[in-house]
């Protein structure tokens, strides 16, 4: 009876410390996605000390929100929240507490997004495109992919203008990124992170891109286009 009683107590022991060391691994601190590059962009005009402290609170702050995050049964919403909005809140809060200067906020904003694009590789890896026989093939089936898979309609609502061997255009009616960025009172933000787009395609070898309307800007739409663009076109001769 004793040895029974040992090992039940043994037993409810173990599944006791099973369950905390469970807890502490799920409540494990989630390091921010690239608050690293966006550290070095700080150091490089406020000095290492003050870049230290400040990527401090903005981690604080992203696991601040993490904690409160809203919840979204399609995993590409769920990346793109924990990937991309709820970083860059982070950063963009802590710079305007910092600064109490919204738009001095948004020019450092500014300068981590195109480093992110850069230190990252995700530019690079988006200009192997222009290396491939077809650019605007490639990109027009990668268009198509990542409109159904990366931006669904749980989160975004296109149209489509053109879909054709010379160019693709889609208007963009409603945006996760705007929805979200204003349900948390920071919907200037929105237009800062917009300006990926220009950073990703605007010199993509084979391809003109152009947008020309933006729901953070107040437009009723985003209106994307990718165009075909032959050889002589990227020459510029006749």
């Amino acid at each position: 009876m004793k040895e029974k009683h040992t090992f039940l107590v043994g037993l409810a022991a173990g599944a006791i410390g099973g369950l905390l060391v469970g807890q502490r691994l799920a409540t494990k601190p989630r390091r921010m996605p690239y608050l690293n590059i966006g550290r070095q962009v700080l150091a490089e005009t406020r000095g290492e000390v003050k870049a230290a402290m400040l990527a401090a609170r903005v981690q604080t702050r992203y696991d601040e929100l993490y904690a409160h995050r809203p919840c979204f049964h399609h995993p590409a919403l769920r990346q793109h929240l924990e990937e991309g909005v709820l970083p860059s809140l982070a950063l963009y809060q802590t710079l305007r507490e910092d600064s109490n200067d919204q738009e001095a906020a948004l020019a450092e904003m500014d300068r981590i997004v195109a480093a992110m694009l850069e230190r990252s590789g995700r530019r690079r890896r988006v200009q192997l495109i222009g290396r491939l026989p077809d650019p605007f093939a490639a990109l027009r089936i990668a268009n198509r992919w990542a409109i159904k898979w990366v931006y669904p309609p749980e989160g975004w609502r296109f149209e489509w203008v053109e879909d054709s061997d010379q160019c693709i255009a889609y208007n963009a009616c409603e945006c996760f990124y705007l929805n979200v960025l204003t349900a948390y009172g920071a919907p200037e933000l929105t237009a800062h992170l917009c300006v990926i787009d220009d950073l990703l395609y605007g010199d993509l070898p084979g391809v003109s891109w152009g947008r020309t309307k933006t729901l953070s800007r107040g437009d009723d739409c985003c209106n994307f286009r990718f165009c075909r663009v032959t050889a002589t076109e990227a020459s510029g001769t006749h």
